[in-house]
């Protein structure tokens, strides 16, 4: 005898099949639409007046220039492990050491025994190796350096996906121009002023691009070598977004240079009391076109003139009692526009790219 077919539990198959064909097809096109483009991040993270500037790539490549202070409780590398676990990394591909101070190379050991690190890049051998404190921090970073050392010179450039980043100066020599300039009017007052053989003159600086965005870091760079960025002629053409050289304390915004880059925004990693001082915050100030200036610490004591707008200074209060808050610039992929963020009260503000 043939048997029929029980149609009841045909028809409840064929009805939960379509169901979830349907509900298939209705979450994949939601699950697409929900995906944030990846978008290139720079962290400027508070380690109180040194130095630390992490940047994450679209594909999250990370780099970061600079280490902080040497400290018993690893305080500066456990302020940017947070800024890390905001970026989604777990480990730093690029580590740029601007160059041998205190401030700047003094938490490398601390960050390397938590965080894996990848290539180490600097200028070159320290030229304060004839001091105790130089010999000892030079000594300190070829320990943790090793055979992941690598050297740069002006022109090199970083290996990574979807941006450009170009290292412009390094122990005292300069990219020259990528295409011909006219002379910076701004020079023609101007003189180099005195030479600085020391560490400061010595710093990394790059620029990095994405589309049509660009975001120089001249760690701590010398007025001198300044002057040599911008004149005869500007060498690094036009930026949107600028990091004040050497925590913007010491002179350290000349308006040769400051002035001829024409940055949208300035960021000044200054600490509550290093750094940020009203003579260099006024040259930033008066940059033609500039629209914002973020601090990472409000300037106090004898610099408190120097300060922006509060609600672009991340950090308000002493050292002592400071929880280390980050700024935060977040560029889509195709860097026609950036947005900033102060990391302790979640602020942002809107830019576009020149």
């Amino acid at each position: 005898m043939t048997r029929l077919p029980n149609t009841r539990h045909t028809v409840a198959t064929a009805c939960r099949v379509a169901t979830l064909a349907a509900v298939v097809l209705l979450t994949r096109p939601a699950f697409v639409h929900t995906q944030a483009p990846a978008t290139l991040d720079i962290y400027w993270i508070d380690v109180e007046g040194g130095a630390a500037t992490l940047v994450v790539t679209p594909q999250r490549d990370a780099v970061l220039m600079d280490t902080g202070w040497p400290r018993a409780d690893a305080r500066d590398a456990g302020r940017i492990q947070a800024a890390m676990r905001d970026a989604g990394i777990t480990e730093i591909d690029y580590l740029l050491i601007s160059h041998f101070h205190s401030d700047h190379v003094g938490g490398l050991a601390a960050l390397a025994a938590r965080v894996p690190i990848g290539q180490i890049v600097d200028h070159g051998d320290s030229v304060e190796r004839d001091r105790a404190q130089g010999q000892a921090l030079w000594e300190d970073y070829l320990a943790v350096a090793e055979a992941r050392r690598r050297t740069v010179e002006p022109g090199d450039k970083l290996p990574l996906r979807r941006i450009e980043f170009s290292f412009v100066a390094s122990h005292s020599a300069f990219i020259d121009a990528l295409e011909p300039r006219p002379p910076n009017r701004l020079c023609e007052s101007a003189v180099a002023g005195p030479i600085d053989p020391n560490e400061n003159g010595k710093s990394l600086g790059y620029v990095l691009s994405l589309g049509g965005f660009q975001f120089a870091n001249l760690g701590d760079l010398s007025p001198n070598h300044e002057y040599d960025l911008a004149c005869p002629e500007n060498r690094l053409g036009v930026i949107d977004l600028y990091q004040v050289p050497h925590h913007g304390g010491g002179g350290a915004a000349r308006p040769e240079l400051t002035w001829a880059l024409r940055p949208t925004v300035a960021v000044i990693n200054n600490g509550p009391r290093k750094g940020g001082d009203p003579e260099s915050y006024s040259v930033v100030r008066d940059t033609p076109g500039i629209q914002d200036i973020w601090q990472l610490h409000q300037a106090l004591g004898s610099d408190a003139a120097a300060n922006t707008d509060p609600r672009l200074i991340a950090n308000l209060t002493e050292e002592a009692d400071c929880d280390g808050y980050w700024i935060k610039a977040t560029i889509p992929p195709d860097g026609r526009s950036w947005t900033m963020t102060n990391g302790r009260t979640g602020y942002s503000r809107n830019y576009q790219s020149k």
